[in-house]
């Protein structure tokens, strides 16, 4: 139980303490840990150069990528080794079909993101994958 913890992270508070969280499990447990991060698309419509869209999106993918290795860099000072991946689409699907595809049994993530306004409109992340799960669900505050 609980051997495979998907934590999901992007960039907010609250997602750092969920990887705290799972970290302190990880220790507890000797769970293996993914921590993914979901780069949303990007309105591109109104952006007719391609050399700045491309610039945009250099830079926004670097900025998720350094998410990530913060999170590795939190991981290797406590002595545990996690697994980082990128991708990219609307977070909460794309997260649920992560964690499906990738039979994680335990998924702990932050109850707030970066999207406060998105969320007012749109729910948040958390939300749906509480909703949606398959598996165990942990919120951190």
């Amino acid at each position: 139980m609980f051997t495979k913890i998907l934590v999901p992270v992007d960039g907010s508070d609250n997602s750092y303490k969920a990887l705290e969280a799972a970290l302190v499990l990880s220790e507890k447990l000797g769970s293996n840990i993914s921590v993914v991060n979901v780069m949303e698309q990007v309105p591109i419509t109104h952006i007719e150069s391609e050399k700045l869209l491309s610039e945009l999106l250099e830079a926004y993918k670097k900025e998720n990528q350094e998410i990530l290795s913060k999170c590795s860099d939190i991981a290797h000072q406590k002595g545990i080794t996690i697994k980082t991946v990128l991708l990219q689409g609307n977070p909460a699907p794309v997260i649920l079909d992560y964690s499906k595809k990738e039979n994680f049994d335990f998924v702990i993530m932050g109850s707030r993101g970066m999207g406060k306004f998105k969320e007012l409109i749109l729910g948040s992340v958390s939300s749906k994958i509480v909703h949606h799960s398959p598996c165990a669900i942990m919120i951190i505050r």
